[in-house]
């Protein structure tokens, strides 16, 4: 299922993501994250980034859950993939 996105809203959750890549040291033209309900991976253009300690997995997966929570048609239990390209 696709959530549709205003522009200020894939904007905000866009600069988001380039932010957390680039605080772990990496950066990309496409950055994708897949949030599953065991896993969390994160790639910058085709290379994953390595998410080795729990905490950091941990805040990055609250902050965008938390970003997300307002929007309708978001379901946990399900896989969410987020895109972005600068």
């Amino acid at each position: 299922m696709i959530v549709p996105l205003n522009e200020f809203t894939q904007q905000y959750i866009g600069k988001i993501l380039v932010g957390i890549a680039e605080s772990l040291g990496y950066k990309g033209r496409r950055i994708n994250l897949y949030i599953e309900p065991s896993a969390l991976t994160l790639f910058t253009d085709d290379n994953q980034v390595p998410i080795r300690k729990d905490f950091v997995r941990l805040l990055i997966e609250s902050t965008i859950k938390g970003v997300l929570s307002p929007l309708k048609g978001i379901f946990w239990l399900e896989r969410i993939t987020i895109s972005t390209e600068t």
